[in-house]
């Protein structure tokens, strides 16, 4: 008896470790205590070992997603940098914290707080796709780096600031598909970082490696978490086809892509998750817009065949239109899902309910939402959990259950508002 009182002890004791608060009414979730950890209108404690965070940071101007591993491995995926002005016919959000901070430093604000503790730099930075509320605008009135090799915007921006090991996109080396894209000033410009990176902080770069499972691991503690690995899923419509490494190209010829006039969308970097039970999906703005004209531009279709269900996913292309098909989320059938708007007409009701349809248990966050996308949405605002703040899933530690935690994006204090779960991981 006095065996298992220790070890329910030591149980809770973890679970304490990663904040974990008391969930509200949903029938995935599991109630605990509150602990002492987690204080609303207070910091978000930081990450500690054994957990899993999953950050959705919110600028107002695209999508980024900073990852902490369960022994301290860190990742950014994309890093918002979009120039887009508030006079936009399609307007974008109010810019957080304020318009007087830039995207790229925002990220990198938010990272150097949440992962400064752990290391001096981060471990992985990874493109899903080269449009700039990914990656950054182009303009000639941007400000050079102090070396004068590229003009800091997004990505560039944020890597002036903060040192990584490794840079992964969808286009090393040669940047030549479906065109060549070295033309374009915003790729050059990033390619002049890329290039600056490998000097200045003896950065290596890498193309994504659709099939593999091992071209992002743990760093520090590579062997202390069997239960977590990423698998590479779909990039450049080459698609992962569920055996070993093995990939299927899912396109026609780069001058056929080329001439269809294909968005980049359907380029976008796709990679599962897994921490034990927990499973997360993330594809950049994977589409199947166009697909009655060329029914390769589909590519959720092949994706759909190869993921698992998973607990979380982010909402590929900020759940406009033409997005997160019904096959995909019916396959996927996420219980939480974090969507990143940076327009007005972001998320689109008719996905969300999609969403819905796929699970009608789903818990929807959203970091931001403009004031007539929600008067558009009217009563059907209340399908959303949340639509305003930095969104943070914290996975315990083996990844047995996850609690969802809404930071305020007002200023840089990264002070709690809104908890969320935990959720028992499928």
């Amino acid at each position: 008896m006095r065996s298992t009182n220790n070890i329910m002890i030591l149980f809770l004791f973890i679970l304490l470790g990663c904040g974990i608060t008391k969930a509200p009414s949903d029938t995935k979730s599991v109630k605990e205590p509150p602990t002492e950890d987690v204080v609303i209108g207070k910091p978000l404690p930081h990450w500690q070992d054994g957990c899993l965070d999953i950050h959705a940071i919110n600028t107002g101007r695209g999508e980024s997603t900073f990852f902490i591993f369960p022994d301290g491995t860190t990742m950014l995926i994309d890093a918002a940098g979009s120039t887009i002005p508030a006079t936009a016919p399609i307007p974008p959000p109010l810019q957080r914290p304020n318009a007087l901070v830039s995207p790229g430093t925002v990220v990198a604000n938010y990272v150097k707080h949440f992962a400064l503790p752990i290391a001096n730099k981060i471990n992985y930075v990874m493109l899903s796709h080269f449009d700039p509320d990914h990656m950054g605008s182009y303009e000639t009135s941007l400000p050079f780096h102090k070396s004068g090799k590229f003009q800091m915007v997004g990505i560039t921006e944020f890597g002036a600031q903060v040192s990584f090991d490794k840079i992964i996109d969808r286009g090393y080396p040669d940047y030549n598909f479906p065109v060549d894209m070295t033309a374009d000033p915003r790729i050059s410009n990033y390619i002049n970082f890329v290039d600056w990176s490998k000097k200045a902080y003896g950065a290596t770069a890498e193309q994504f490696a659709v099939g593999r499972n091992d071209q992002i691991l743990l760093q520090r503690k590579p062997n202390a978490y069997s239960n977590f690995e990423i698998q590479n899923i779909c990039s450049n419509g080459v698609v992962w086809t569920g055996k070993g490494t093995d990939t299927k190209n899912t396109f026609p010829s780069g001058d056929i892509v080329a001439a269809a006039k294909g968005s980049e969308n359907i380029f976008s970097i796709g990679i599962v998750l897994r921490y034990g039970k927990f499973n997360y999906f993330t594809a950049g703005d994977l589409q199947f817009n166009g697909s009655s004209e060329h029914s390769w531009k589909d590519i959720e279709s092949p994706v759909a065949a190869v993921v698992p269900q998973v607990d979380m996913m982010k909402a590929s292309h900020h759940a406009t239109a033409n997005c997160n098909s019904e096959k995909l989320l019916q396959k996927l059938s996420p219980h939480s899902i974090v969507i990143q708007p940076w327009r007005d007409v972001h998320p689109n009701l008719e996905t969300v309910n999609r969403m819905i349809a796929a699970n009608n248990n789903v818990q929807i966050f959203s970091t931001n939402m403009t004031e007539a996308n929600k008067l558009r949405f009217g009563d059907n605002l209340k399908k959303l959990k949340s639509f305003q703040g930095h969104i943070v899933a914290r996975i315990s530690p083996g990844g047995d259950q996850y609690t969802i935690y809404i930071l305020d994006d007002n200023d840089e204090n990264y002070n709690v508002k809104e908890v969320f779960g935990p959720y028992i991981s499928i």
